[in-house]
């Protein structure tokens, strides 16, 4: 009778130091989180091992101590808690404390995902989809997104979407495209905003609504997307959608080039060149000019070849015109084909750049709704 009522009361206080260790872990105590969930002993719960485990691992109240962290996830996983599996997976997938290791992440998923974790289960997927620790497996990929997404997994939800984007495995969908990078990114998942944008600026998968398409690229740029902030410079610097406002203009289009987004580059340095909202630099207009031309911009491949034409930003240079100028023009760029006329029915060294000469304008990237 009394040792039955002494190990009802004994759990009733066991119980009552873990919610108290828990609820100090929620508030970031987490020296006194430390202290509840060791005064616990042999009598430790997987979920106490975990969350004292994150406190040794991280760091987090307590002098850093990775090994031992490491030591009570695995205590915890072994016993079947989900999170500690996962925490695992994400550990050797990193390489955090350890040496990297993909076939054992993807052990300590799979055990989180036979749980029906679906973090887990998106985990697993990856691996599959990019043969990572185990054989690729494209088919066996887009199968558990699927289920991780309906499991409300958000990068599973835009794998998942990307797949019928892209029509890999299955008939290209762009309403279901649409539907999962919608739900991927009302959860945060930045990836997920430029193609909610794009789908909204397109009309793909949804109708046409450009207010939206721009809170969704406004959403992107400032996540850092480098097509969204030039896109962004382009609606500002056109009054699209938004009231127009060339510092602004400015602002996403350095933020963009300054990325290495070649249209972006293109764009500030027509800016430079012609000092709007912005103080003319020609010398700084080239560099960007070169930078986008490198990349293939057929637009700046031209101004690049009229900057070494006309001494602008460079030494004149006729041979770096005529190869800047050949290679827009092998692209169609309109201008440059009209300066090659010119040029060879002159049969002479090139002229300055007359007054009248068709020059592409200020552009935002089209091609940037087939998104990466």
């Amino acid at each position: 009778m009394f040792s039955s009522v002494k190990k009802i009361f004994s759990k009733a206080s066991f119980n009552s130091s873990l919610e108290q260790a828990l609820e100090a872990y929620e508030h970031e105590e987490y020296e006194l989180a430390i202290s509840l969930f060791e005064s616990l002993a042999r009598n430790i719960t997987p979920k106490a091992l975990y969350y004292l485990g994150t406190c040794y691992f991280w760091g987090l109240g307590t002098e850093q101590n990775q090994e031992k962290g490491l030591r009570l996830f695995i205590a915890s996983a072994e016993q079947g808690f989900c999170l500690a599996q996962v925490e695992l997976g994400d550990i050797y997938r990193h390489g955090t404390g350890v040496t990297a290791d993909s076939k054992t992440s993807l052990q300590w998923y799979e055990r989180a995902q036979a749980a029906g974790n679906p973090d887990a289960t998106a985990e697993v997927a990856r691996h599959y989809e990019y043969g990572d620790g185990t054989e690729q497996c494209i088919s066996k990929a887009l199968t558990l997104y699927a289920e991780a997404a309906e499991g409300g997994n958000a990068m599973a939800q835009y794998s998942l979407a990307c797949f019928y984007n892209q029509g890999i495995e299955v008939e290209y969908d762009p309403i279901t495209a649409f539907y999962w990078f919608k739900r991927s990114a009302d959860q945060g998942y930045a990836d997920a905003y430029i193609h909610v944008a794009a789908s909204y600026a397109r009309g793909e998968g949804v109708d046409t609504d450009l207010n939206k398409a721009i809170s969704w690229y406004a959403k992107a740029a400032e996540h850092g997307d480098a097509v969204a902030q030039n896109n962004m410079g382009y609606y500002y610097a056109t009054g699209t959608g938004v009231v127009q406002d060339e510092d602004k203009a400015t602002f996403w289009y350095y933020h963009a080039a300054k990325q290495g987004h070649a249209i972006a580059q293109y764009n500030l340095a027509e800016r430079y060149r012609t000092g709007n909202a912005v103080e003319q630099d020609i010398a700084e207009a080239a560099y960007l000019y070169e930078q986008a031309a490198l990349q293939g911009d057929k637009d700046a491949q031209f101004r690049l070849a009229m900057c070494y034409k006309n001494g602008e930003g460079f030494s004149t240079n006729i041979d770096q015109f005529v190869y800047w100028i050949e290679k827009a023009a092998r692209q169609e760029q309109q201008a440059a084909i009209e300066e090659i006329h010119r040029y060879t029915s002159a049969d002479s060294t090139p002229p300055p750049n007359p007054e009248g000469t068709p020059v592409p304008e200020e552009s935002i990237q089209d091609e940037s709704f087939l998104i990466e």
